[in-house]
This record gives C-alpha cells, sequence and structure tokens, in this order.
C-alpha cells in the first residue's frame, strides 16, 4: 500500500464511510476505489497512479483539498513551499502511527515522562477532534517525544516513513550536538562500555534521576552505597 492509497483508506474511514458507499457517492466501482486504495493495480503490480480527473471526482466526495490530493500523488512538486497547512486527517493518522497500542491516557503520561512536558488527555482528545488545532509548541513536543522532525506531522506517513524520519532525526540531532556538546560527547566515549549500555537503556531513566537527586542533596555516594548494601542483605536474607 503507498502514501496516497493509505491517504485515500484513511479519509474514507475518518468519515465512517464503507468502501461501496464511498465509491457510490464518486460514481466508481467499488472494485476500482479498492485498487486505488490498496495503490497497486494487481492485473499490472504497478502503482494504481490516478490520474487528475479521478482525484478531482475523490475530492469532491470528500470534501478534501484537491490541491493537496495532486500533491500527495506527485503531480505538483511542493518542495519549494515552505508553508506548513495543518491537515486533521493526517494528523490523526501520523498520532496512531506513533501511539501504537497505546491509549491516549497512557500516551499522554509517557510523553510527560519522556520529554519533561505536560499534555493532558483532555487537550489532547481535543486535537484529535479538530476542536483546538495544535500549537507549534506542542508539535515540537510530539516531534522530541517521537523522534521525528516537525514536518513529520504535515504529511501522511507509512512504517517505511516514519523509519526514515527517524534516522534524518537522529542524522539532524548529532549534526547539531557534534559541536555544541563535542566535550560531553567524548567524556561520555570514554566511559566503560557497560555503564555507556545502561545510561542509554530508557528503564534505567528512574535511577539516573535518584542519583541526580541525591548529588544534589549532598548524600555521600558511599552512605548510599551503605543503604543500598543494607536493603539488599535484608532482602535476601
Amino acid at each position: 500500500m503507498n502514501n496516497l492509497g493509505e491517504l485515500f483508506r484513511q479519509i474514507r474511514i475518518n468519515k465512517n464511510w464503507s468502501i461501496r458507499e464511498a465509491a457510490k457517492k464518486m460514481g466508481i466501482s467499488y472494485s476500482y476505489l479498492s485498487i486505488l486504495e490498496k495503490g497497486v493495480d494487481p492485473r499490472t503490480g504497478k502503482d494504481s497512479n490516478p490520474k487528475p480527473d479521478t482525484l478531482r471526482i475523490i475530492s469532491k466526495a470528500y470534501d478534501y483539498p484537491y490541491e493537496d490530493l495532486m500533491k500527495a500523488a506527485g503531480y505538483i512538486n511542493d518542495e519549494g513551499n515552505s508553508d506548513r497547512n495543518f491537515d486533521l486527517t493526517v494528523f490523526i493518522s501520523n498520532t496512531n502511527l506513533i501511539m501504537g497500542k497505546m491509549t491516549i491516557e497512557t500516551f499522554v503520561a509517557d510523553i510527560c515522562e519522556k520529554t519533561g512536558y505536560s499534555i493532558t488527555a483532555k487537550q489532547f482528545k481535543s486535537y484529535l477532534s479538530g476542536d483546538i488545532e495544535p500549537f507549534p509548541g506542542t508539535i515540537n513536543i510530539l516531534s522530541k517525544y517521537a523522534h521525528v522532525t516537525p514536518d513529520f506531522w504535515y504529511v501522511f506517513n507509512t512504517e517505511e516513513t516514519l523509519e526514515k524520519e527517524r534516522k534524518k532525526y537522529e542524522e539532524m540531532i548529532l549534526k547539531a550536538s557534534s559541536g555544541k556538546y563535542s566535550k560531553e560527547y567524548l567524556m561520555f566515549s570514554k566511559l566503560r562500555d557497560d555503564i555507556k549500555s545502561w545510561l542509554l537503556d530508557d528503564t534505567n531513566l528512574q535511577y539516573v534521576k535518584i542519583a541526580m537527586e541525591a548529588q544534589q542533596k549532598k548524600v555521600n555516594p558511599q552512605s548510599l552505597k551503605l543503604m543500598i548494601d543494607t536493603i539488599v542483605t535484608a532482602r535476601d536474607g
């Protein structure tokens, strides 16, 4: 399934229409619409590549911007356009891609845990319902959490494009960090491999926070180790 085909499917699902119902409103066969959603013509094995006239029919039936469909289909080159228009259907699709099987409550809690920024479940539900458009700051928080660039939220994505976007994000972070944090990276590179692996494990973040708190409160490392040894001895005893 290509990006355009998945976009057709997401728009239809968002309207709660069956594929037969949508095809009837367009005046085309449901089998042809099915081919467009799959993105591949089974007779040729090639991309379905709907013509501009077909995109106009789909645009009218779905009340979806014709120009956006033309861009998604590759008929219009949008590389030189820096303006980003928020599209609720695209945002919902990308959010579901990032959330996976998490509930909204679990999702926003995970965002807070991993970024330090709080978005309430009620607020996020307002984004998904279209009552509120996410602020640029919110998009930046979501981008930081998902390890994607802000552009991710303005175009339709799949598992494949998400993986590519995350690689691009990592490269961007490394490039930005190479100069500013070169000293920190140098120090990190000198750590033992087992310590580096432990620090890079997200599940150990809570222990790092406790160690930071102990240092801030001037708790002597030896005293902290003694407490740990006492707890372990009592537990194993």
